[in-house]
């Protein structure tokens, strides 16, 4: 049980610097982008972010291998195998935010204009996929909203 809740702060420390990523790039900071877009300085910028997206990965990866070989002997308590089926559908979220967030990020520091073009709906790739990105972030504020809930149970 204890290495659960272990991970769970581990899988939170990975959402903490995730989100510190998601603000400087969406946040009121990203006026600061504008500074750095007139410096010439974005696509450094945006393949900083990137690889520090792809750290992130791989460390959550590593915490989903983890939580995938906690045994059954490990979760006595129903809340228990609840908080560890929780916990598992938010690492997967987290891992595809990630992943998503990334994939704009390539967008940007590659500038790559087939994204910008519009596509079936009208829509740009681009647009589309900030749109799945809003979807997963929902449904990541979801599951941790339920995660909270069935940590402060314990």
């Amino acid at each position: 049980m204890t290495n659960l809740i272990n991970l769970g702060c581990e899988v939170s420390d990975i959402h903490r610097r995730y989100a510190e990523i998601h603000k400087a790039l969406f946040g009121v900071s990203s006026y600061r982008m504008i500074l750095y877009a007139l410096q010439g300085k974005m696509s450094t910028v945006y393949s900083d972010y990137a690889h520090r997206l792809g750290d992130l990965q791989a460390e959550l990866a590593e915490l989903e291998r983890q939580i995938h070989n906690i045994s059954d002997s490990d979760l006595p308590m129903r809340s228990a195998a609840d908080l560890y089926e929780c916990l598992t559908e938010y690492t997967r979220t987290l891992h595809q935010v990630i992943t998503e967030l990334k994939s704009i990020c390539g967008f940007f520091k590659n500038k790559d204009q087939s994204l910008q073009d519009s596509a079936d709906g009208g829509q740009s790739r681009l647009n589309q996929d900030k749109v799945a990105y809003d979807y997963s972030i929902r449904e990541l504020e979801r599951l941790g909203t339920k995660l909270n809930k069935l940590f402060s149970s314990f």
